[in-house]
């Protein structure tokens, strides 16, 4: 069974998200040189296009393939047993499925779901035969912050 997928989490933002960000990045290289950090400045901009490739990167719509003894992640092979959990997270607003998580004893992948709704029902019964679902995964403070704010 396949699902396509976002390669990692995609949130939606509005025109009012873009609108904050920019100011607060002009207002943080404002006060940059008004400091006279130059270097802040340039490590700034560093930051911004490291963010800006992970999101074209993310913006990528992948695979995601059960098998029988493993999961193929756009071409990249995982050992079933490799993976504790999964978790499936849900819009509050319309109540469709939004992303799924796949968890490991370390660390944990999110991907958003980019399908129709008959085959993510078809990908969640496969999956639920080889994974065990969990309500929740351990998240840090920052890694929730990041998501509130859409980064």
């Amino acid at each position: 069974m396949t699902l396509r997928v976002y390669n990692g989490e995609k949130f939606e933002r509005n025109r009012r998200w873009y609108v904050l960000f920019a100011l607060v990045l002009i207002t943080i290289i404002w006060l940059s040189l008004w400091k006279q950090n130059v270097i802040g400045v340039v490590v700034l901009f560093f930051i911004l296009w490291a963010y800006f490739y992970y999101s074209i990167v993310s913006n990528q719509i992948i695979s995601l393939k059960i098998e029988k003894n493993h999961l193929i992640i756009n071409n990249k092979i995982y050992l079933r047993w490799s993976f504790r959990a999964y978790s499936i997270e849900i819009e509050k607003k319309n109540q469709q499925i939004r992303n799924i998580v796949l968890i490991t004893e370390k660390w944990y992948m999110i991907y958003t779901i980019h399908d129709k709704n008959d085959r993510i029902k078809e990908f969640l019964i496969e999956i639920n035969d080889h994974l065990p679902l969990v309500s929740e995964y351990n998240q840090s403070s920052l890694e929730k912050l990041a998501r509130i704010l859409k980064l």
